[in-house]
Protein backbone atom coordinates (compact mmCIF):
# COMPACT_ATOMS: atom_id res chain seq x y z
CA UNK A 1 0.00 0.00 0.00
CA UNK A 2 1.92 3.41 -0.88
CA UNK A 3 0.44 7.28 -1.26
CA UNK A 4 2.12 9.47 -3.88
CA UNK A 5 3.14 12.63 -1.88
CA UNK A 6 1.36 14.68 -3.82
CA UNK A 7 -1.83 13.13 -2.76
CA UNK A 8 -1.14 13.65 0.79
CA UNK A 9 -0.42 17.07 0.58
CA UNK A 10 -3.48 17.93 -0.64
CA UNK A 11 -5.06 16.05 2.62
CA UNK A 12 -6.19 17.21 6.14
CA UNK A 13 -4.00 16.88 8.86
CA UNK A 14 -6.06 14.23 10.11
CA UNK A 15 -6.66 12.28 7.10
CA UNK A 16 -3.16 12.32 6.38
CA UNK A 17 -2.59 10.62 9.90
CA UNK A 18 -5.54 8.20 9.39
CA UNK A 19 -3.92 6.58 6.22
CA UNK A 20 -0.38 6.68 7.58
CA UNK A 21 -2.10 4.22 10.36
CA UNK A 22 -3.77 2.66 7.97
CA UNK A 23 -0.11 1.95 5.95
CA UNK A 24 1.77 1.06 9.37
CA UNK A 25 -1.23 -1.40 9.99
CA UNK A 26 -0.55 -3.15 6.99
CA UNK A 27 3.21 -3.51 7.18
CA UNK A 28 2.41 -4.56 10.63
CA UNK A 29 -0.02 -7.90 9.15
CA UNK A 30 2.51 -8.30 6.57
CA UNK A 31 5.42 -8.25 8.77
CA UNK A 32 3.82 -10.90 11.69
CA UNK A 33 2.99 -13.15 8.57
CA UNK A 34 5.87 -13.66 6.55
CA UNK A 35 6.82 -16.40 8.17
CA UNK A 36 3.53 -18.38 8.58
CA UNK A 37 3.16 -21.13 5.85
CA UNK A 38 -0.31 -22.95 5.77
CA UNK A 39 1.23 -26.83 5.59
CA UNK A 40 -2.04 -27.93 3.95
CA UNK A 41 -0.66 -26.50 0.87
CA UNK A 42 2.58 -28.29 1.80
CA UNK A 43 5.86 -27.38 3.43
CA UNK A 44 9.70 -29.17 3.49
CA UNK A 45 11.94 -28.51 6.84
CA UNK A 46 15.21 -29.03 7.30
CA UNK A 47 17.45 -28.35 10.39
CA UNK A 48 20.42 -25.35 10.67
CA UNK A 49 22.53 -24.36 12.93
CA UNK A 50 22.61 -20.85 14.08
CA UNK A 51 24.44 -18.90 16.81
CA UNK A 52 23.03 -16.59 18.84
CA UNK A 53 24.51 -13.87 21.42
CA UNK A 54 23.18 -13.71 25.01
CA UNK A 55 24.57 -11.46 27.64
CA UNK A 56 28.12 -11.46 25.27
CA UNK A 57 27.98 -15.29 25.26
CA UNK A 58 27.92 -17.28 22.06
CA UNK A 59 25.23 -20.39 22.10
CA UNK A 60 24.60 -22.31 19.47
CA UNK A 61 21.00 -23.04 18.20
CA UNK A 62 19.22 -26.08 16.32
CA UNK A 63 16.44 -24.75 14.81
CA UNK A 64 13.90 -26.25 11.60
CA UNK A 65 13.66 -24.29 8.54
CA UNK A 66 11.83 -24.24 5.45
CA UNK A 67 13.74 -25.23 2.52
CA UNK A 68 12.81 -22.64 -0.60
CA UNK A 69 12.42 -18.85 -0.66
CA UNK A 70 14.88 -16.50 1.78
CA UNK A 71 12.45 -15.15 4.04
CA UNK A 72 12.47 -15.11 7.82
CA UNK A 73 11.97 -18.90 8.99
CA UNK A 74 13.22 -20.59 5.86
CA UNK A 75 16.80 -22.07 5.60
CA UNK A 76 18.24 -19.15 3.85
CA UNK A 77 17.30 -17.28 6.83
CA UNK A 78 16.94 -20.13 9.87
CA UNK A 79 15.73 -18.36 13.39
CA UNK A 80 14.47 -19.03 16.35
CA UNK A 81 11.86 -20.78 17.06
CA UNK A 82 11.01 -22.27 13.79
CA UNK A 83 8.47 -21.03 10.89
CA UNK A 84 5.15 -20.84 12.19
CA UNK A 85 3.02 -23.77 10.95
CA UNK A 86 -0.72 -23.15 10.24
CA UNK A 87 -3.61 -25.86 9.34
CA UNK A 88 -6.98 -25.21 8.42
CA UNK A 89 -9.93 -27.68 9.70
CA UNK A 90 -10.49 -30.81 7.51
CA UNK A 91 -7.63 -29.72 5.24
CA UNK A 92 -5.05 -32.23 5.23
CA UNK A 93 -1.18 -31.50 6.32
CA UNK A 94 1.71 -32.08 3.85
CA UNK A 95 5.13 -32.02 6.10
CA UNK A 96 8.19 -33.52 5.06
CA UNK A 97 11.42 -33.26 7.06
CA UNK A 98 14.58 -33.51 5.19
CA UNK A 99 17.32 -34.50 7.82
CA UNK A 100 20.92 -33.34 6.69
CA UNK A 101 23.68 -35.84 7.81
CA UNK A 102 26.07 -33.50 9.12
CA UNK A 103 23.12 -32.87 12.16
CA UNK A 104 23.16 -36.37 12.93
CA UNK A 105 26.64 -35.96 15.28
CA UNK A 106 25.75 -38.05 18.45
CA UNK A 107 25.45 -42.12 18.54
CA UNK A 108 21.98 -43.85 18.74
CA UNK A 109 19.95 -43.43 20.39
CA UNK A 110 20.46 -39.66 20.14
CA UNK A 111 21.20 -38.88 16.80
CA UNK A 112 18.66 -37.45 13.82
CA UNK A 113 15.49 -35.74 14.32
CA UNK A 114 11.96 -35.88 14.13
CA UNK A 115 8.96 -33.45 14.69
CA UNK A 116 6.30 -34.08 17.39
CA UNK A 117 3.03 -31.90 16.86
CA UNK A 118 2.60 -31.29 20.67
CA UNK A 119 -1.34 -31.79 21.91
CA UNK A 120 -2.62 -33.02 18.47
CA UNK A 121 -4.31 -36.34 18.75
CA UNK A 122 -2.96 -37.75 15.62
CA UNK A 123 -1.78 -41.22 14.64
CA UNK A 124 0.90 -43.60 15.98
CA UNK A 125 2.50 -43.03 12.48
CA UNK A 126 2.59 -38.84 12.45
CA UNK A 127 3.61 -38.76 15.81
CA UNK A 128 7.26 -38.12 15.78
CA UNK A 129 8.07 -40.35 18.31
CA UNK A 130 11.51 -42.73 17.96
CA UNK A 131 10.01 -45.37 20.57
CA UNK A 132 7.15 -46.08 18.38
CA UNK A 133 8.49 -46.49 15.21
CA UNK A 134 9.45 -42.60 13.56
CA UNK A 135 12.32 -42.31 11.57
CA UNK A 136 15.11 -39.86 12.46
CA UNK A 137 16.29 -39.20 9.37
CA UNK A 138 13.61 -37.74 7.57
CA UNK A 139 10.39 -38.50 7.63
CA UNK A 140 6.81 -37.34 5.73
CA UNK A 141 3.94 -36.18 8.17
CA UNK A 142 -0.01 -36.47 6.68
CA UNK A 143 -2.34 -35.83 8.92
CA UNK A 144 -6.33 -33.86 9.54
CA UNK A 145 -7.62 -32.44 12.89
CA UNK A 146 -11.09 -31.47 13.65
CA UNK A 147 -12.78 -28.41 14.96
CA UNK A 148 -12.25 -29.34 18.83
CA UNK A 149 -7.96 -28.38 17.64
CA UNK A 150 -8.56 -24.86 16.81
CA UNK A 151 -5.84 -22.73 18.68
CA UNK A 152 -2.20 -22.50 19.74
CA UNK A 153 -0.42 -25.86 19.55
CA UNK A 154 3.37 -26.25 19.05
CA UNK A 155 5.80 -28.82 17.61
CA UNK A 156 9.10 -29.92 18.51
CA UNK A 157 12.10 -32.44 17.85
CA UNK A 158 11.12 -35.70 19.82
CA UNK A 159 14.91 -37.50 19.82
CA UNK A 160 16.60 -37.21 23.36
CA UNK A 161 14.04 -34.00 24.24
CA UNK A 162 15.82 -33.15 26.86
CA UNK A 163 18.56 -31.93 24.69
CA UNK A 164 16.82 -31.35 21.26
CA UNK A 165 14.01 -29.09 23.11
CA UNK A 166 16.59 -26.61 24.36
CA UNK A 167 18.40 -26.47 21.06
CA UNK A 168 15.85 -24.78 19.90
CA UNK A 169 14.06 -27.44 17.68
CA UNK A 170 10.33 -26.30 18.15
CA UNK A 171 8.14 -23.59 16.77
CA UNK A 172 4.19 -22.39 16.87
CA UNK A 173 1.53 -24.85 15.41
CA UNK A 174 -2.01 -23.53 15.01
CA UNK A 175 -5.06 -24.51 13.88
CA UNK A 176 -7.26 -22.79 11.94
CA UNK A 177 -11.05 -22.04 11.91
CA UNK A 178 -12.43 -22.06 8.15
CA UNK A 179 -15.65 -20.96 6.09
CA UNK A 180 -17.00 -22.96 3.69
CA UNK A 181 -14.42 -22.03 1.13
CA UNK A 182 -11.24 -23.54 3.35
CA UNK A 183 -10.79 -20.11 3.92
CA UNK A 184 -8.94 -19.07 7.35
CA UNK A 185 -11.06 -17.29 10.17
CA UNK A 186 -9.33 -15.56 12.73
CA UNK A 187 -11.50 -17.02 15.65
CA UNK A 188 -9.85 -17.99 18.71
CA UNK A 189 -11.49 -21.10 18.61
CA UNK A 190 -13.94 -23.07 16.38
CA UNK A 191 -17.08 -21.23 16.31
CA UNK A 192 -15.47 -18.53 19.46
CA UNK A 193 -15.44 -15.12 18.76
CA UNK A 194 -13.20 -13.23 16.38
CA UNK A 195 -10.25 -11.16 17.00
CA UNK A 196 -8.61 -8.21 14.94
CA UNK A 197 -4.93 -8.77 15.26
CA UNK A 198 -3.19 -12.60 16.53
CA UNK A 199 0.27 -12.20 18.43
CA UNK A 200 1.84 -15.70 18.87
CA UNK A 201 4.28 -15.77 21.93
CA UNK A 202 7.01 -18.78 21.99
CA UNK A 203 7.81 -19.08 25.81
CA UNK A 204 11.71 -20.58 26.26
CA UNK A 205 14.62 -20.95 28.25
CA UNK A 206 18.14 -21.24 27.35
CA UNK A 207 20.75 -23.25 29.90
CA UNK A 208 24.04 -22.92 28.06
CA UNK A 209 25.51 -26.10 29.44
CA UNK A 210 22.73 -28.11 27.83
CA UNK A 211 24.16 -26.81 24.36
CA UNK A 212 27.28 -28.06 24.84
CA UNK A 213 26.58 -31.66 26.36
CA UNK A 214 25.90 -35.08 24.45
CA UNK A 215 24.56 -38.31 24.93
CA UNK A 216 23.90 -39.21 29.06
CA UNK A 217 26.37 -36.86 30.41
CA UNK A 218 24.95 -36.00 34.00
CA UNK A 219 24.59 -32.02 33.30
CA UNK A 220 21.04 -33.08 32.02
CA UNK A 221 20.09 -33.83 35.59
CA UNK A 222 20.25 -30.41 36.78
CA UNK A 223 18.76 -27.77 34.87
CA UNK A 224 19.62 -23.93 35.31
CA UNK A 225 18.42 -21.57 32.78
CA UNK A 226 20.39 -17.91 32.68
CA UNK A 227 19.09 -16.37 29.39
CA UNK A 228 14.62 -15.76 29.39
CA UNK A 229 13.01 -15.55 25.28
CA UNK A 230 9.70 -14.50 24.16
CA UNK A 231 10.72 -15.29 20.23
CA UNK A 232 13.89 -16.44 20.33
CA UNK A 233 14.25 -13.24 22.08
CA UNK A 234 15.20 -11.45 25.40
CA UNK A 235 13.25 -8.21 26.37
CA UNK A 236 15.60 -7.34 29.48
CA UNK A 237 13.37 -3.17 29.67
CA UNK A 238 10.27 -1.88 29.03
CA UNK A 239 13.46 0.30 26.37
CA UNK A 240 14.40 -3.51 24.90
CA UNK A 241 11.89 -5.44 24.66
CA UNK A 242 11.53 -8.59 23.15
CA UNK A 243 8.44 -7.79 20.87
CA UNK A 244 6.48 -4.76 20.17
CA UNK A 245 2.75 -4.96 18.39
CA UNK A 246 1.19 -1.86 16.81
CA UNK A 247 -2.63 -2.27 16.56
CA UNK A 248 -5.93 -0.38 16.80
CA UNK A 249 -7.76 1.63 19.25
CA UNK A 250 -11.09 -0.93 20.33
CA UNK A 251 -9.41 -3.80 18.89
CA UNK A 252 -8.99 -7.43 19.64
CA UNK A 253 -6.12 -9.04 20.53
CA UNK A 254 -5.42 -12.76 20.72
CA UNK A 255 -2.53 -13.98 22.21
CA UNK A 256 -1.47 -17.73 22.06
CA UNK A 257 1.01 -18.50 25.06
CA UNK A 258 2.57 -21.18 23.68
CA UNK A 259 5.06 -23.14 26.88
CA UNK A 260 8.42 -24.57 25.10
CA UNK A 261 10.26 -23.17 28.41
CA UNK A 262 12.12 -25.42 31.04
CA UNK A 263 10.50 -23.03 34.33
CA UNK A 264 7.38 -22.19 36.20
CA UNK A 265 6.02 -18.70 34.32
CA UNK A 266 3.74 -16.59 35.17
CA UNK A 267 1.64 -13.82 32.21
CA UNK A 268 -0.20 -10.46 32.53
CA UNK A 269 -0.61 -7.23 31.26
CA UNK A 270 -0.08 -4.30 32.56
CA UNK A 271 -1.23 -0.50 31.82
CA UNK A 272 1.29 2.99 32.27
CA UNK A 273 0.61 3.11 35.96
CA UNK A 274 1.11 -0.57 36.68
CA UNK A 275 -2.20 -2.26 37.26
CA UNK A 276 -2.75 -5.33 35.98
CA UNK A 277 -5.61 -5.66 33.33
CA UNK A 278 -8.23 -8.10 32.63
CA UNK A 279 -8.40 -10.74 29.69
CA UNK A 280 -9.95 -13.10 28.65
CA UNK A 281 -8.71 -16.85 28.80
CA UNK A 282 -10.58 -18.74 25.60
CA UNK A 283 -8.46 -22.25 25.30
CA UNK A 284 -6.33 -24.08 27.26
CA UNK A 285 -3.76 -27.20 25.86
CA UNK A 286 -5.24 -26.76 22.30
CA UNK A 287 -9.15 -26.60 23.26
CA UNK A 288 -12.11 -24.62 24.05
CA UNK A 289 -13.05 -23.84 27.44
CA UNK A 290 -16.89 -24.83 28.12
CA UNK A 291 -16.52 -20.98 29.91
CA UNK A 292 -14.46 -18.17 29.03
CA UNK A 293 -12.09 -16.88 32.00
CA UNK A 294 -11.63 -13.10 32.91
CA UNK A 295 -8.46 -12.80 34.57
CA UNK A 296 -5.32 -10.42 35.25
CA UNK A 297 -2.63 -13.24 35.65
CA UNK A 298 -2.02 -16.76 34.04
CA UNK A 299 0.18 -19.47 34.56
CA UNK A 300 2.10 -20.91 31.79
CA UNK A 301 3.70 -24.12 32.70
CA UNK A 302 6.27 -26.40 30.38
CA UNK A 303 4.49 -27.97 27.61
CA UNK A 304 1.15 -26.02 28.53
CA UNK A 305 -0.73 -23.35 25.96
CA UNK A 306 -2.84 -21.20 26.61
CA UNK A 307 -4.99 -18.97 24.00
CA UNK A 308 -6.02 -15.12 25.63
CA UNK A 309 -7.97 -12.25 24.39
CA UNK A 310 -7.49 -8.64 25.43
CA UNK A 311 -10.26 -6.09 24.19
CA UNK A 312 -7.65 -2.04 23.67
CA UNK A 313 -8.63 0.99 25.43
CA UNK A 314 -10.78 3.16 23.22
CA UNK A 315 -8.36 6.16 23.36
CA UNK A 316 -4.49 5.73 22.21
CA UNK A 317 -2.02 4.22 24.48
CA UNK A 318 0.38 1.28 25.52
CA UNK A 319 -0.10 -1.38 27.04
CA UNK A 320 3.25 -3.78 28.59
CA UNK A 321 2.44 -7.90 28.39
CA UNK A 322 5.21 -9.32 30.04
CA UNK A 323 6.10 -12.66 30.99
CA UNK A 324 8.15 -13.55 34.53
CA UNK A 325 10.00 -16.91 34.32
CA UNK A 326 10.41 -18.49 37.88
CA UNK A 327 12.42 -21.37 39.43
CA UNK A 328 10.50 -24.69 40.10
CA UNK A 329 12.57 -25.53 42.94
CA UNK A 330 11.17 -22.82 45.30
CA UNK A 331 9.29 -20.86 42.81
CA UNK A 332 11.40 -17.51 43.24
CA UNK A 333 11.93 -15.16 40.37
CA UNK A 334 14.36 -15.80 37.47
CA UNK A 335 13.81 -12.41 35.31
CA UNK A 336 10.96 -10.93 33.86
CA UNK A 337 10.69 -10.74 29.42
CA UNK A 338 8.77 -7.47 28.80
CA UNK A 339 7.01 -6.56 25.54
CA UNK A 340 5.18 -3.63 24.56
CA UNK A 341 1.63 -2.94 22.53
CA UNK A 342 0.71 -0.03 21.28
CA UNK A 343 -2.74 1.26 19.73
CA UNK A 344 -3.85 4.49 17.96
Amino acid sequence: MKYSTAILKNKPSNTISRLQNIVLFCLLVVSMQASAVDVGKGITLSVRQINKTFGGETIAFWVYCSIGGTGPGSCANPQLPGPLLELGVGAQANITLKVPMMMASEPPPYHGHTIHFHGLDVSQSEDGVPETGASVFGDQYTFSVDSRYVGGHKYHCHVHTVKHLEMGMYGAFVVRDVDQQGNFLKNINAGGPAYDDEWNWVLSTVDPSYHTAVGDSLVFASYTPRYFLVNGKEGLSRSSPAETLTSRVNSTVAIRLMGLHSTNATFQILNTEGTTQDFVLHNMDGFALNTPKTLTQIEVSPGQTKDIMITLPVNPGTLYPEVTYRRLRDDSSYSTVYSILTFN
